[in-house]
């Protein structure tokens, strides 16, 4: 599988593992889960020199790449086999949309850049899907949606306490804006 493919899959893995999906009869503004700093640890997977985007796999599962700009100078030091923690701002909004069309993975971070206003982070990308819920599983976590192609997905929710509420025929609108790295630590 190529690196963009699988970086898309990482991505859209990570939306529905990690992100709360919200209630249909409740009409809230969007909400979602924000972390300013998210830390990954683990074992260098792949390092690309062009592209200054390092993948590490931690236990069974290889994150997405992530972007460290050239203002880290231990970018250049990294192998693969290294073990690292890599500290990065990555975002999670779910928004319910009800009646809205379902739509592919699209790309939307050139619309993040413009809006974000921190001098010490850099959209590296943002995405945004829409899904319609099939049904829900809280006792186990399960989750199973499908998008615009009618493949059913299925993904544990870590969190499952965001599964209160959630029901099947829910649409919801996901979007995820990963920023570059704050900070690589060899261990």
């Amino acid at each position: 599988m190529d690196p963009t493919r699988r970086a898309c899959t990482a991505i859209l893995a990570a939306l529905i593992v990690t992100s709360g999906l919200v209630d249909a009869a409740r009409a809230q503004a969007p909400r979602g889960v924000v972390t300013e700093v998210l830390a990954v640890s683990g074992e260098v997977e792949e390092v690309d020199r062009a592209g200054r985007m390092v993948t590490i796999r931690a236990g069974n599962t290889v994150q997405a790449p992530i972007y460290a700009g050239p203002d880290m100078p231990i970018f250049d030091q990294l192998n693969r086999g290294d073990l690292v923690t890599i500290r990065y701002y990555d975002a999670f909004i779910v928004e319910l949309t009800p009646g809205a069309k379902m739509a592919a993975l699209k790309d939307t971070t050139e619309e993040a850049r413009q809006k974000l206003d921190r001098p010490d982070a850099t959209v590296l990308q943002q995405v945004t899907l829409v899904v319609t819920i099939d049904s829900v599983e809280p006792l186990s976590g399960m989750v199973t949606y499908h998008g615009v192609d009618n493949r059913r997905v299925q993904r544990l929710v870590q969190q499952r306490q965001l599964l209160e509420g959630v029901k099947a025929g829910d649409v919801v609108t996901i979007r995820q804006t990963r920023a570059q790295a704050v900070g690589i630590e060899k261990r």
